[in-house]
């Protein structure tokens, strides 16, 4: 951290200076696209990077306070071990459904990285979903990407992710979470091009076994991860319901999700990888095709948003 801000600084040397000025449009504060110019550069003092830290804090404090407390809501939620019960329940009853496990556990993960910026705390679920997959007749590619490919559809198309929306949001000085109705229409496409995709890979395997991948994972029972102590309580559907009702008073934006699932320095990414002993080079030229079809669709995303003028104004 210490070095990207001393590199930062650095820049500030280097690199010429500009601005955009701002206007009023329906009472807001916004920036005109069209107002650039280069403006003398005033590199920053070797004290200003030490001074730099409270001021940034400062300045940004509603956007600290708001990932705080929504990362210590969703810490909460997931220390009454409401989440954990709900996958594992659901893992359950679909265990003699193969053909619904992969949508459906996709859209619960999506649904996750949409609405909470579900990343790294996805981890402690494929240790659940590849013995699941791997017992009705997938491999271990298809119940690892069940939760990270779900996961990162979510994180990507962003409907309310409030470390990527919210935050890039608050600094654009626009309505928090505005401009669902884009986003809810790329979350769909995303995620019926991603399930197809692990789909059609899932059924070839379950086919032709030779053409997956097992690593130490073949033959294992998925009856000892599902255990029976795992129970979806009354209590833990009551702290869900609770915990739903709070994405009903807003609205849902692009985030930045799609690299998440294969650059190797995404670290809940490559964890997962580890957990499931699936080697990166592998990973890579498994989901390389997705990975094309998922960023053309955000390129035509954003081509649409620009000529439909998307926005709240």
């Amino acid at each position: 951290m210490a070095e990207r801000r001393r590199f930062a600084v650095a820049l500030t040397y280097v690199l010429p200076a500009g601005e955009y000025t701002r206007v009023e449009v329906n009472g807001r504060s916004v920036v005109d696209p069209q107002s650039f110019q280069f403006v003398d550069s005033s590199p920053v003092q070797p004290l200003g990077l030490v001074n730099s830290i409270h001021t940034g804090m400062e300045e940004a404090a509603g956007i600290i306070f708001f990932v705080l407390i929504i990362g210590g809501t969703f810490g909460i939620l997931t220390t009454t071990g409401a989440i954990e019960a709900l996958i594992v329940t659901l893992s359950r009853k679909l265990k003699n459904q193969e053909k619904w496990l992969i949508p459906i556990m996709m859209f619960f993960f999506a649904m996750g990285g949409s609405l909470m910026g579900m990343a790294e705390e996805t981890i402690p679920y494929i240790a659940v979903m590849i013995p699941l997959a791997v017992a009705l007749g997938f491999d271990v590619i298809t119940g690892a990407a069940i939760v990270l490919v779900g996961a990162s559809v979510g994180f990507t198309s962003a409907i309310m992710n409030p470390f990527t929306v919210g935050v890039a949001q608050g600094i654009a000085e626009l309505p928090t979470f505005s401009g669902a109705g884009f986003r809810i229409g790329v979350f769909a496409v995303m995620y019926l091009v991603s399930v197809g995709f692990v789909y059609r890979y899932a059924m070839k395997v379950k086919r032709d076994r030779s053409l997956g991948f097992f690593g130490g994972f073949e033959g294992t029972n998925a009856d000892e991860l599902l255990r029976s102590d795992v129970v979806l309580t009354t209590r833990h559907k009551w702290i869900l319901i609770c915990f739903l009702i709070n994405f009903l008073v807003l609205a849902f934006q692009f985030g930045d999700g799609i690299s998440n699932i294969f650059i190797p320095t995404s670290g809940y990414f490559m964890a997962g990888l580890a957990l499931a002993g699936i080697p990166w080079s592998r990973w890579m030229k498994w989901i390389l095709p997705l990975i094309v079809a998922q960023y053309a669709i955000a390129v035509v995303a954003v081509v649409v948003a620009q000529l439909i003028g998307y926005g709240p104004f």
